[in-house]
């Protein structure tokens, strides 16, 4: 089975907002308020109540001192009043597009003209809209709607025409055809979200390119319904589902082409759910390809594929600092690397259940088999240390012992905001890259009885340069991840943006360092052909930007693909005599 995504699946400007509003409020308050539900996820709702953010459905059910999220559907000039008067402090995550809608609705009735609502009449937002425009306002969701209001309204009355922000594009035109034509001196605002419009067109050509159609969201979510809606009114099967547990799999093995929506209040990791139970029904087809692909998804997400990577980034900085990268060098990084990726996986559950969804089944299935290889690999990286010397030893299982109370509570109070190391803001990323650096590129000089040269000092920036900003790749894609379960990385904390412009510092200054380098005769030309892995770096923080890579396993090989090549470019340099 082929799966297609829709490129503008998931959260959209004002659900991402309103999210990382409250999540980000969450860290410092313990006594936070959403008014009504944040969004229509049922999935997100509970991580907020794990989070202890707590929902009232009046102001009435909000204690004092308490702080209040307006959600981003708005709320009425009454609500808000009440809300001030109550002294609450008030953190409005009001979309900013719907709060266009509400200022033109009150525009308009400070005109004295009518404002008629193209919306559900049950819908926060759509009420919310209503009570801005005050006495003089009807709510309608179809042509029949609109000619009985027509019936009400006074033909002398001037009308102002919106809608809410998620409706159907295609009703809409009708709607606004038909009254424009009625009352030609009608008021048309197109207030129909440009997000709302792009999903409902991607969906509506996804929808010719596939045999069925799967939308992922909440029940409760009018734009997740619509995209249902669209998909189905092109002839092919569309399945509204809130849950990968829903997916209706004998109807689905019918099909070799399946196309995936998600509405705007459905968060990435859900998604990613939904396209690996999806890559499962596929691979009930058997056949030679889906085994090989079962195979190099084992690789991938046992951590195989990661430790083979940092072994072949140890041979480029090897041979950067001109040192014989020795086969037992590269077991020691690798034995490391596997052991405490699978200890992180192990140790963090909650975490691993929100971002990587699909390995919670394989750590599941596999969880004996894998414990016991990252307890040899942990175990043989010591040994094989150990027989290199005292130095390396040490070193390894000073950097395991470090590995091992990451995750363990061992501050009383706490400090920097923080019980655990794992809890210190930005801690992963630097963590991360500054363990990778220590083991890659700066144990192998004592491991092989070397010496400290100005080489080791550029090998350690390169190093760090590919280990950090690989840090940073999956920080980006898993920020929705991170805010939920409280984990404070460099992207939750100064934004995606921001990250990726940190990443392109650190690769710009490792690059200048290797240029430097190779001028000041302290490495070879090796060092000029290494700049390739940090182009390539920045093009795996560029990829970020967009949701095009949907498969963990893809989007790893990708990442890790980098690792490989810069063994692949030092030993080609080798062989040729430039090493």
């Amino acid at each position: 089975m082929k799966i297609k995504l829709a490129r503008t699946s998931g959260f959209c400007y004002g659900v991402r907002r309103a999210v990382n509003l409250t999540f980000d409020e969450a860290f410092h308050c313990d006594n936070l308020y959403t008014l009504g539900e944040l969004i229509h996820n049922p999935q997100v709702l509970e991580i907020l109540k794990i989070r202890g953010v707590n929902i009232a459905k009046k102001v009435a059910d909000i204690p004092a001192g308490a702080s209040v999220v307006i959600r981003s559907h708005g709320v009425t000039p009454a609500v808000k009043a009440r809300l001030r008067a109550r002294g609450f402090n008030i953190i409005d995550a009001t979309c900013p597009k719907v709060a266009r809608v509400q200022q033109l609705a009150e525009r308009a009735s400070g005109k004295d003209r009518h404002v008629i609502i193209f919306g559900d009449r049950d819908h926060s937002e759509v009420q919310g809209i209503a009570a801005h425009a005050g006495k003089k306002a009807s709510v309608i969701n179809n042509l029949k709607g609109l000619r009985r209001a027509l019936t009400r309204i006074g033909k002398k009355q001037k009308i102002t025409l919106l809608a809410q922000t998620t409706q159907n594009l295609a009703v809409w035109e009708k709607l606004k055809a038909e009254l424009c034509r009625i009352r030609t001196d009608t008021e048309v605002y197109e207030t129909i979200c440009g997000a709302t419009d792009e999903r409902q067109k991607e969906v509506k050509k996804l929808a010719g390119q596939v045999e069925a159609m799967v939308v992922v969201g909440g029940r409760g979510s009018g734009n997740t319904r619509r995209l249902a809606e669209v998909a189905r009114e092109q002839g092919i099967p569309a399945f509204h589902i809130e849950t990968e547990a829903e997916l209706p799999r004998k109807e689905l093995r019918r099909f070799s082409m399946v196309g995936v929506a998600a509405g705007a209040s459905t968060p990435s990791w859900m998604i990613r759910r939904v396209l690996h139970a999806l890559e499962q029904i596929g691979e009930e087809r058997q056949s030679f390809v889906s085994f090989l692909t079962s195979v190099w998804r084992f690789i991938v997400r046992s951590n195989i594929l990661v430790a083979f990577a940092a072994a072949q980034l140890l041979y480029a900085a090897s041979r950067l600092q001109g040192i014989e990268p020795e086969l037992y060098y590269q077991w020691i990084v690798a034995a490391y690397i596997f052991g405490m990726h699978l200890l992180n996986h192990f140790t963090d559950r909650f975490s691993t259940e929100i971002k990587y969804p699909a390995r919670v089944g394989f750590y599941a299935r596999y969880r004996r088999f894998l414990l016991t290889l990252g307890i040899i690999g942990m175990a043989s990286s010591l040994v094989v240390s150990y027989f290199l010397g005292t130095i390396p030893f040490v070193f390894i299982f000073a950097m395991s012992f470090l590995g091992l109370v990451y995750r363990v509570e061992i501050f009383g109070k706490r400090r920097l905001g923080a019980r655990r190391m794992m809890d210190i803001p930005g801690s992963k990323d630097l963590f991360l890259g500054f363990a990778w650096t220590a083991v890659i590129a700066i144990l192998i000089v004592p491991a092989s009885s070397s010496v400290f040269t100005p080489g080791t000092g550029i090998a350690a920036l390169f190093v760090f340069s590919l280990a950090f900003t690989r840090s940073l790749v999956y920080s980006i894609r898993d920020v929705q991840g991170d805010r939920m379960v409280g984990r404070e990385t460099i992207p939750v904390l100064i934004g995606e943006s921001k990250t990726r412009r940190l990443g392109a510092v650190v690769l710009f200054a490792a690059g200048a360092g290797l240029v430097v380098s190779f001028i000041m005769g302290w490495c070879s030309p090796l060092a000029l052909f290494l700049i390739f892995n940090l182009a390539y770096a920045f093009v795996t923080l560029w990829l970020t930007r967009s949701n095009g890579v949907h498969s963990d396993v893809l989007f790893e090989t990708i990442v890790e693909g980098n690792l490989i090549l810069s063994q692949v470019l030092a030993y080609g340099v080798y062989l040729v005599g430039l090493a």
